[in-house]
């Protein structure tokens, strides 16, 4: 059985009015997933919420918090069925405009893989045998067993297997209740931001050696002595190399992030001004920009001032 790569879970985090927010979901996914409806109700720290069909929502009108005053921002949420019905190109297209000229953040991707050549038995026994390399503990594995659970293929029982904590920036599940065994990552905040920046950003047909690519750098499950691959893990990655890629610190993350919105958005003008007005344009500019930016990048500018690094993500332990 071929193995079946697909995008789980997206969500993202835009920073734009309610109404832009709900002009880019007419323009991108309205055809596919239909109208947002206003539901009457908040959540997630949002005063307004909108939902579309399969589950997929437009969270709008964030509570105001220290900082964000003047800075209003929507998140869009698409889960594993709304994933399913968008197609990846258009998801590929989407991920490159947010990239290029919006200010965004991905803060949810899940990544699956059906039809894996090994079972959640497997894992488990690797596990309990040290043959996972990896930062996460043993003592984070969860395995439960459901013996007379229908699985969606007809058989009849079911097993499912979790490495890591949701609330960890990744997380490992393996389960059959679908039929063929899924393999799932889930990934959270900047390490979510970091992967589908360099996995979605291509063209669809290339995102599951790059996924792959990313899962080796969470987990690998190796024999102990020789540290060569598993014979089942090795047929599944097929012999990609891991991605080598880690997060940098919120600092590095957030100055990159102004760079390249600065670049693709306001450096044309910019050069104009210095070509028709002269450089000292510029610098006007900065000198009026200090007086008015409040206390959005107090964080930034702490950090920059001590001469270190603000708070970065921690490795799941």
């Amino acid at each position: 059985m071929a193995v079946l790569f697909r995008v789980h879970w997206l969500s993202v985090t835009i920073w734009g009015t309610k109404e832009y927010g709900l002009k880019m979901w007419q323009e991108w996914f309205e055809g596919v997933l239909g109208p947002m409806q206003a539901v009457g109700h908040g959540g997630r720290g949002f005063k307004s919420l909108y939902k579309a069909l399969l589950e997929a929502k437009l969270y709008a009108d964030p509570i105001a918090q220290a900082g964000n005053e003047g800075n209003p921002y929507f998140g869009l949420e698409l889960p594993g069925s709304a994933c399913d019905a968008v197609p990846d190109k258009l998801l590929q297209e989407f991920v490159i405009v947010l990239e290029r000229w919006e200010k965004a953040r991905i803060t949810r991707l899940d990544l699956a893989w059906d039809g894996t050549p090994f079972t959640p038995e497997q894992v488990k026994e690797a596990v309990e045998l040290e043959q996972m390399r990896s930062y996460l503990r043993r003592e984070k594995m969860l395995y439960s067993v459901s013996p007379y659970e229908k699985r969606e293929d007809g058989r009849v029982g079911t097993s499912s297997l979790r490495l890591g904590s949701s609330q960890s920036t990744r997380m490992l599940r393996v389960y059959d209740k679908h039929g063929p065994v899924r393999l799932e990552m889930q990934t959270r905040a900047e390490r979510a931001d970091l992967i589908a920046r360099d996995v979605l950003v291509k063209l669809p047909r290339l995102w599951v050696d790059r996924a792959i690519a990313h899962l080796r750098d969470y987990i690998d499950f190796i024999e102990q002595e020789t540290e060569k691959l598993l014979p089942w893990w090795l047929a599944f990655v097929n012999n990609q190399a891991r991605a080598m890629k880690t997060v940098s610190d919120a600092r590095t993350i957030e100055l990159n992030r102004m760079l390249a919105w600065v670049d693709n958005q306001v450096s044309p003008t910019l050069s104009v001004l210095a070509d028709v007005v002269g450089s000292q344009a510029i610098e006007a500019f900065v000198v009026s920009g200090r007086r008015k930016r409040g206390q959005k990048f107090n964080a930034l500018l702490k950090a920059s001032e001590k001469g270190g690094k603000a708070h970065g993500s921690q490795e799941e332990s």
